[in-house]
C-alpha cells in the first residue's frame, strides 16, 4: 500500500541529498520509467517504449544536478511513498525509491 508524502522542510531536505548521492545511470533510468509509466496509461506499450527512448537520449547530455532536479520535481508531482514514510516513489509505481538514512542508529 502506498501513501501520500507528508515530511517536513528538512525531510525534503534529505530527499534531494540523497538524490544527489544517485550517479547519472540510475537517475535517467527512474525519469525514464516514469515516462514510460505516464505514456502506458496514456496509450500502449509501443508508444511508451519509444517515449522512454526518446526521454533516455534526451537525458543523456543532461548534467547531474539537473537531472537531481528532475527526480525530485517527480517525487513531488507524484506525492507516493511506501507505507510508513520509508521510501519515497520517483516513478510513479515506485520501482525508484529514495530512502532516507536511519537516524536512530
Amino acid at each position: 500500500m502506498a501513501w501520500s508524502i507528508s515530511i517536513a522542510a528538512d525531510g525534503w531536505s534529505e530527499i534531494r541529498g540523497q538524490l544527489e548521492t544517485w550517479d547519472r545511470d540510475a537517475l535517467i533510468a527512474a525519469i525514464t520509467d516514469d515516462t514510460f509509466e505516464m505514456i502506458m496509461d496514456k496509450a500502449n506499450e509501443y508508444h511508451a517504449q519509444r517515449a522512454a527512448t526518446a526521454e533516455r537520449n534526451r537525458l543523456e547530455s543532461i548534467p547531474h544536478d539537473i537531472l537531481v532536479d528532475r527526480a525530485y520535481e517527480l517525487i513531488e508531482a507524484n506525492d507516493t511513498c511506501d507505507n510508513g514514510g520509508w521510501a519515497f516513489w520517483i516513478d510513479r509505481e515506485g520501482c525508484h525509491k529514495v530512502y532516507l538514512p536511519d537516524t536512530d542508529e
